[in-house]
């Protein structure tokens, strides 16, 4: 028959006209994004950090710059933590490399700057703790430890009867 395809388009046009709508209106209405989702700004615990580094090691593209110092009972601090983020990849595997769960990805997504040199994230200066962190790369809680079993000595062992084995009556 003439002209099928034209009618199957129109029918296809004809439904999506009355479909609701998906398009999000932007800047009045903020988007709902995913919990794990990865990209925007970085948020460290500063209180919980032990600067380790492996964040820094982790990362694919040496993003992270930091410096760090010893206190006089030996122990590391973190005296500088920038994130470059014009370099990132925002893969997470910072994130997931911290070992104490102290850096994490922000649903902030807002992020454009008119001068460059405000790219550069200082994490020590802006932690950014106060903002709604993505729950990418958060670490499960750790199963309860097993109770040990108590052991038996010879002397309850001896006084126990021998039970049958298997097949045996």
């Amino acid at each position: 028959m003439f002209g099928k395809g034209i009618l199957k388009g129109l029918g296809v046009t004809a439904k999506e006209a009355v479909s609701p709508r998906l398009t999000e209106k932007y800047p009045e209405e903020k988007p709902q994004l995913p919990t794990r989702w990865r990209g925007g700004m970085f948020a460290l615990n500063q209180e919980a950090c032990i600067s380790c580094g492996l964040c820094a090691m982790a990362c694919p593209n040496k993003v992270i710059r930091q410096k760090f110092e010893k206190d006089e009972n030996n122990k590391k601090y973190c005296t500088e933590f920038v994130m470059e983020r014009q370099y990132c990849l925002y893969c997470g595997l910072c994130v997931e490399a911290c070992p104490k769960s102290c850096l994490h990805l922000t649903l902030e997504f807002e992020t454009a700057v008119y001068n460059s040199a405000d790219v550069p994230q200082d994490l020590l200066a802006n932690n950014n703790m106060d903002k709604q962190l993505s729950t990418y790369g958060a670490k499960p809680p750790l199963p309860k430890p097993v109770p040990p079993r108590p052991a038996v000595s010879p002397a309850a062992e001896a006084s126990t009867p021998d039970l049958p084995k298997g097949g045996e009556k």
